[in-house]
C-alpha cells in the first residue's frame, strides 16, 4: 500500500513539475522556473520516501488542497524587487525544508520520524513558514487583491489545521517542541 501512495504521488508530482516547466517555458521567470525545480524534487522525494509508522487521512485531504490551492493565484511575471527577494528568500526556505526532510516528507502527516536538523532547529515548521511569506509576497502583488486574500486566509487555515494533526502524529513530537518552542514565527507562535 505504501508503495502504491509513493508511486501516485511521484505521478501527481512529477505530471505537476512537467506543467509547471511548460509554464515556465511559456512565461520564464526566475520564480516560475523555482515552482517547476520544487515539484520535481518532490516527485523524487516520492520515489525515496519512508514507509509512515502511522497516517492521517483527513491531513491528507488537507495537505492535497493546500498542494492544489497556488494554482488558484498564478505567478505573476514581474515583481517590484523588495518582494522577489522576500520570494526568493522565502523559496530558499522551502527547498531547505524540503531537503531537510528528504524521505521523512509526505502530503499527509505521517511518522517518518521525527526531523530536529536544518531548519528544523529555528521553527517546527519552517517548509510552512516559507509557504506562506511565499503566498503573502503574492497576494501583495497579486492584480485581484480580493481572490488573493480569501486565497491566502484559506491556505493560513488548511495549513495551521495540518500543523496541528501533524504534532499529534508525530512520535517524539512532544520532546521536541520542549526545544523548539515557535512553530512558524518565534515570539509569535
Amino acid at each position: 500500500m505504501e508503495t502504491m501512495k509513493n508511486l501516485l504521488g511521484f505521478a501527481f508530482f512529477f505530471t505537476v513539475a512537467i506543467l509547471s516547466a511548460w509554464s515556465a517555458w511559456k512565461t520564464p521567470t526566475i520564480l516560475a522556473w523555482i515552482v517547476a525545480l520544487h515539484n520535481l524534487l518532490l516527485a523524487i522525494i516520492y520515489l525515496l520516501r519512508q514507509p509512515a509508522n502511522s497516517y492521517d487521512r483527513t491531513g491528507l485531504w488537507l495537505g492535497l488542497v493546500a498542494a492544489l490551492l497556488p494554482s488558484v493565484n498564478a505567478l505573476p511575471h514581474s515583481l517590484p524587487p523588495i518582494a522577489l527577494f522576500v520570494g526568493l528568500a522565502s523559496y530558499g526556505l522551502i527547498l531547505w525544508s524540503l531537503c531537510t526532510l528528504g524521505p521523512a516528507f509526505g502530503v499527509a502527516p505521517a511518522d517518518r520520524g521525527l526531523v530536529v536538523q536544518g531548519p528544523y532547529r529555528f521553527v517546527r515548521h519552517p517548509m510552512y513558514l516559507g509557504e506562506l511569506v511565499l503566498r503573502f509576497v503574492l497576494v501583495a502583488t497579486s492584480p485581484q487583491p480580493v481572490l488573493a486574500v480569501l486565497f491566502a486566509m484559506t491556505l493560513v487555515v488548511i495549513q495551521v489545521a495540518r500543523i496541528l494533526r501533524e504534532e499529534k502524529v508525530i512520535r517524539g513530537y512532544r520532546l521536541y517542541a520542549g526545544w523548539i518552542r515557535w512553530r512558524l514565527l518565534p515570539g509569535v507562535w
